[in-house]
């Protein structure tokens, strides 16, 4: 038996680093799901952690029940998951990119620490700019890329298919298609993949009667692309459909069975590329984020994959860390 076979996650326990709003929802979600036995609140203000935790507590008589903590960093130990969302917040107007410096100072402060504590968790960044942080965490910790991985493309993926549902006046599980690249303004829509049930898009619109145009596509990319920055402009944060992404990749950590989600994991020859983190579809379970599959994309779409790999690579390699 492979050490990846042999190495099989557990996440009854799961700690939360970063209790703001997407830390203080995903706990919410989790707790309603059911996902975890214990859940740890870490947060730098520890009364605000403290506050969240009490009004969880209240939860308990409406909710499966689970074991609520708060803890310093150096106080979280023997972790199936642990569950990134600390660092600055992205402001309005600016590029998730423009996050990196920051975030990069933040996480130099307690991964390493927290990598030691726990060498056998699985980590899920969910920080942005999620894929640079996802290399910076690979870093910090010398860990393996089946245990250190981005929540990715997996909120641009369900936007994706919930806008061609609107369109398509029909349920968003019976569309099926990917964003993947960069969770970000290079991100790719893959049209040349998407389908509805057991047909290609532009045939179940040829069925319908409906004329799904240039036009219509490129508003629906532009309202994926641009939805976070929409939402930052309107309330200051986005925190509902992420904190729901979260748990949803968490729960599939659980699972014996393989789901294939849009994660953020470092890149070993898919598309000839090396080391970058970006998204592309990958089967994850209990063995953790551990094989990429290769979409046969359009000319086009591969062209905008390999930029916007670039793209992201040329951010990490300006924080002077390496390889």
């Amino acid at each position: 038996m492979s050490q990846v076979e042999a190495h099989l996650f557990h996440i009854d326990k799961v700690a939360i680093i970063g209790v703001g709003a997407v830390g203080a929802t995903t706990a919410y979600a989790m707790l309603q799901a059911g996902s975890a036995s214990e859940i740890v609140l870490v947060d730098l203000d520890r009364r605000r952690a403290e506050g969240e935790m009490m009004d969880l507590q209240h939860c308990l008589p409406f909710t499966e029940h689970a074991k609520l903590s708060v803890a310093d960093l150096d106080e979280v130990e023997q972790c199936g998951l642990i569950i990134i969302t600390a660092g600055a917040a992205q402001k309005p107007g600016e590029s998730r990119l423009d996050l990196v410096q920051r975030n990069t100072r933040i996480y130099s402060g307690f991964f390493p620490l927290l990598s030691e504590r726990n060498p056998d968790a699985a980590f899920m960044i969910v920080t942005n700019p999620v894929d640079v942080m996802t290399r910076v965490a690979l870093k910090l910790s010398g860990l393996p890329a089946r245990q250190v991985f981005g929540s990715g493309t997996v909120l641009d993926t369900a936007r994706f298919r919930n806008l061609i549902s609107q369109f398509f006046n029909i349920l968003p599980r019976h569309v099926h298609t990917y964003v993947i690249g960069e969770h970000g303004d290079s991100e790719v829509l893959v049209w040349s993949r998407a389908m509805i049930g057991p047909f290609h898009i532009s045939e179940y619109a040829e069925q319908r009667d409906l004329s799904l145009t240039p036009e219509v596509a490129e508003r629906i990319e532009q309202d994926v692309r641009q939805a976070a920055y929409r939402i930052i402009e309107r309330k200051g944060a986005t925190h509902f459909a992420i904190g729901l992404a979260t748990v949803r990749i968490a729960e599939c950590l659980s699972l014996s069975q393989d789901s294939v989600l849009t994660l953020s994991r470092r890149m070993e020859g898919s598309y000839r590329l090396q080391n970058v983190c970006l998204s592309i579809p990958t089967l994850v379970s209990r063995h953790g984020a551990h094989t990429h599959f290769e979409l046969d994309l359009s000319a086009n779409e591969r062209s905008a994959l390999l930029r916007s790999a670039e793209i992201v690579d040329e951010v990490y390699q300006s924080l002077g860390l390496g390889d």
